[in-house]
C-alpha cells in the first residue's frame, strides 16, 4: 500500500495488527486526545484507506487529520448496529475535533422527577451524565434538553404553581407545614396532608405533561375539578381550574400538524454555512408539535452536510431517555445505516420505530418549516460571533448556495462586465468578493484588444477577458468559488468556451450570469455534460438575489467608470497632439510619470520640465498650453 506521508513505525505496526471485524476505532494525538471516532464493518480496511495515497482525493478532511494520529486503538462488536451505538455515545463522550459533534450539552437545561425520593419532585439539571455517572442505579427520570432555557422555567413555572409537587428535598418542620403548603406551592406530603397515593398520581400527570402527552392530562384534570366542584371542594376546583388554564394557553401556541392524536414525531431540519450547522428539531406530541429545539454543531474541515446532519441526529438520541423517543422520525437528509438506527430505537421503545425521508407531501412541509427554522437559529448563531454586517453578508452567501445548489461555499467570488458607448471605448472590469465583501486590491480592468474600432461584439469581448483572466502562462491561476457574468445566456456561453479552451475544471468551480431585464440566473450545469441551464427566477425578497444584484451592479459601475476615464483620456491625449513640439512619444511619457491628465495639469513647472526634459522656454510654452485645454 502506498503512504500519503511517512508513516510513524510504531503506527505501521499498529495498523498491521487491526482485526478484520466489524468494530469502533479511536485515534489520538500526540497529547494522547482522541481526535476521532468511528466504526467500520472491517476495521483493518477502514483504517488502512486513512493512509493511501488515493483516499485524500475524495476526502479533504483526512489532510487534516491524519498527520497529527499517533496511535490508533480499536473496540471489537459483535454488530454493524452495536458499532453504531457504541461510536454514537463516544462521541458523545469524548467531542472529538475531527468529529461531528453536537455542541456539549451540559449547558443545556433538563427536567428531572426524582423517582429516588418517597415523594418525587421536579428538579432543573443540567450535566444529567455526570449525574448517571455518579449515581449509576438511579430511578430518576430526565426530560429535555431545552436548548431554549426561557422554554424550560416557562414549563417548570406551570409544574411548580399548576400541580403541587413537593418543592423541598427535606421537611422545614417535623410536625408542620412550611410556607410553601400555605402558598398553594406544595400539597403538604410529609406533614400527610395528601395520602400517597393522590400524591403519587399527580406526579404521573407530570410525567405524562413533560411527555407532550397534554389531552389525557387535561381530561384528567377536567375529571378532578368536576369532582372537587360535586364535593363542595371549591379552593379545589378553582385552583385545577387554573391550572387547565395554563396549559391551555399551552396549546394554543402550538401548531395542529396532524389530527391523530396518537402521532408522536421528532422533525429534523437544517441549515448550514462553511463553519457551522444548526440542526433544528420539531417535536410533534398527540400530532401537535410542542416544543422546538436548536443544536449547533461546528463543521470540521471538509465535511459534507449530509454527514454533519446524520451524526447529528444520532448523537442526540444518545442523551435522550427512552421515554423520550417518538415512534417516527422524520429528517431532510435519508439517514446512513437507517436500518440499525431503527432496529437499535425500537429495541429501546420495545415497539417499532422508524425513519422517513420525505420526497412530498406534509412531512416533507414539515421538514421544510424545521429548515426554516434552522436558518433563521443559524442567524443567531453568525450574530453573536459576527458584526450584523458580517452576518448579512453570511447569510446572503449561505442562501446564494443553497438556492442555486452551488458545488461550493462562494468565498470568493469573481464578477466580469463589459462597457461601451456607440460601439466606442469598449473596456471591461472584473471585480472580486470575499466572504461578500469586496476586496478592491483585486480589481481589474481590460481594453479590448480582439475587436475593431467602432465593433460591437459582447460575446468575443467576454471570450477575450475571462481567456485573459485565466491564462496559464506556465502558472496554475488562483481560481475563485464562483464566477458571475453580467449578462444572458450568450455571454455565459462565451466564457464557458473560454474556460473550457483553458481546460478549467468545471468541478471545482461555479459559473453562471445574471440577465438584467428579469433578474434571471443561468448556470453551467456539469452534471448536463456542461449545458446551461434553464432561467433560475429568485425570489424578489431573497438575500441570495440581494447578494447577486450587489456584486453585479459594482462590477457595472467600476466599468463604467473605467471607460469613461478612458474615454476623457483619449480625448485629452487627441488634443495633446495638436499641441507643436508634443510628439506621442512625449505624452507617453508625460503620462507614465504623472499618472493622470489632472496631475500633468496641476504639475509644478520645474518638474513639468524636468520630465518633458526640453529647453525651460519651450517647456514653459507648453506647460502653459496644457493647462488651458
Amino acid at each position: 500500500m502506498k503512504y500519503t506521508q511517512e508513516v510513524d513505525t510504531d503506527l505501521k505496526k499498529q495498523l498491521k495488527n487491526i482485526p478484520s471485524l466489524s468494530g469502533v476505532y479511536m485515534m489520538f494525538d500526540k497529547k494522547g486526545s482522541v481526535i476521532y471516532i468511528g466504526k467500520a464493518l472491517n476495521l483493518k480496511n477502514r483504517i488502512r484507506s486513512y493512509f493511501n495515497v488515493t483516499s485524500w482525493k475524495d476526502r479533504p478532511k483526512l489532510s487534516f487529520l491524519v498527520p497529527k494520529i499517533i496511535e490508533i486503538k480499536t473496540v471489537v462488536t459483535r454488530s454493524e448496529k452495536e458499532a453504531l451505538i457504541l461510536e454514537a455515545n463516544l462521541v458523545n463522550k469524548y467531542q472529538p475535533k475531527y468529529n461531528v459533534t453536537l455542541k456539549d450539552d451540559k449547558k443545556f437545561p433538563w427536567l428531572m422527577i426524582t423517582y429516588d425520593e418517597k415523594y418525587p419532585r421536579v428538579v432543573p439539571i443540567r450535566d444529567v451524565i455526570g449525574f448517571k455517572r455518579k449515581f449509576p442505579k438511579t430511578k430518576n427520570k430526565f426530560f429535555g434538553p431545552y436548548s431554549d432555557s426561557s422554554a424550560m422555567w416557562e414549563t417548570y413555572k406551570i409544574l411548580k404553581e399548576g400541580f403541587q409537587l413537593r418543592l423541598r428535598r427535606k421537611p422545614l418542620f417535623k410536625d408542620r407545614p412550611c410556607m410553601n403548603y400555605h402558598l398553594g406551592l406544595c400539597s403538604g406530603p410529609c406533614q400527610s396532608l395528601i395520602i400517597d397515593e393522590n400524591y403519587y398520581k399527580i406526579v404521573r400527570q407530570v410525567e405524562d405533561f413533560l411527555l407532550g402527552k397534554y389531552d389525557v392530562v387535561l381530561k384528567d384534570l377536567k375529571s378532578q375539578m368536576k369532582e372537587a366542584s360535586k364535593n363542595l371542594e371549591y379552593e379545589k376546583a378553582a385552583r385545577l381550574r387554573d391550572t387547565i388554564k395554563k396549559i391551555e394557553k399551552v396549546l394554543e401556541k402550538q401548531v395542529i400538524v396532524s389530527d391523530d392524536y396518537k402521532l408522536n414525531q421528532d422533525i429534523f431540519g437544517c441549515y448550514w454555512d462553511e463553519k457551522f450547522m444548526v440542526l433544528e428539531l420539531l417535536l410533534v406530541r398527540e400530532g401537535k408539535v410542542i416544543a422546538v429545539e436548536s443544536f449547533t454543531i461546528e463543521l470540521p474541515k471538509g465535511t459534507e452536510p449530509a454527514d454533519a446532519f446524520n451524526d447529528g441526529v444520532k448523537q442526540y438520541y444518545t442523551r435522550i431517555d427512552d421515554d423520550n423517543l417518538p415512534n417516527e422520525i422524520v429528517v431532510q437528509f435519508d439517514l446512513k445505516e437507517k436500518k440499525y438506527v431503527e432496529e437499535w430505537l425500537s429495541g429501546r421503545l420495545n415497539k417499532n420505530a422508524t425513519v422517513i425521508y420525505p420526497k412530498k407531501g406534509k412531512k416533507l412541509e414539515l421538514v421544510k418549516m424545521a429548515e426554516r427554522n434552522a436558518k433563521l437559529s443559524l442567524q443567531r448563531v453568525l450574530l453573536s460571533n459576527h458584526s450584523m454586517e458580517e452576518t448579512l453578508h453570511a447569510t446572503s452567501l449561505v442562501e446564494l448556495k443553497q438556492e442555486l445548489n452551488l458545488k461550493n461555499y462562494p468565498h470568493r467570488i469573481e464578477c466580469f462586465d463589459i462597457s461601451h458607448l456607440g460601439g466606442t471605448g469598449t473596456v471591461a472590469s472584473m471585480v472580486t468578493f470575499i466572504d461578500g465583501k469586496p476586496e478592491k486590491s483585486e480589481y481589474r480592468k481590460f481594453k479590448i484588444k480582439s475587436l475593431p474600432i467602432g465593433k460591437i461584439d459582447d460575446f468575443a469581448s467576454m471570450r477575450e477577458i475571462v481567456s485573459r483572466r485565466y491564462r496559464r502562462d506556465g502558472v496554475t491561476p488562483s481560481l475563485p468559488d464562483l464566477i458571475i457574468i453580467d449578462g444572458g445566456k450568450g455571454q455565459l456561453n462565451a466564457a464557458k468556451e473560454a474556460l473550457e479552451n483553458l481546460q478549467i475544471d468545471f468541478t471545482k468551480i461555479d459559473l453562471i450570469s445574471l440577465a438584467k431585464k428579469r433578474e434571471e440566473v443561468f448556470k453551467v450545469d456539469k452534471r448536463s455534460k456542461g449545458e446551461v441551464t434553464s432561467p433560475l427566477l429568485l425570489d424578489r425578497k431573497s438575500q441570495a438575489l440581494f447578494a447577486l444584484q450587489r456584486i453585479r451592479d459594482e462590477a457595472h459601475r467600476f466599468a463604467i467608470t473605467f471607460q469613461r476615464d478612458t474615454r476623457a483620456k483619449d480625448t485629452f491625449e487627441s488634443k495633446l497632439e495638436k499641441i507643436p513640439g508634443l510628439t506621442k512619444a512625449k505624452i507617453k511619457k508625460l503620462m507614465n510619470y504623472f499618472g493622470s491628465i489632472k496631475n500633468i495639469q496641476e504639475s509644478d513647472l520645474k518638474i513639468f520640465t524636468t520630465v518633458f526634459n526640453h529647453s525651460p522656454c519651450i517647456s514653459k510654452a507648453i506647460w502653459e498650453k496644457i493647462r488651458q485645454i
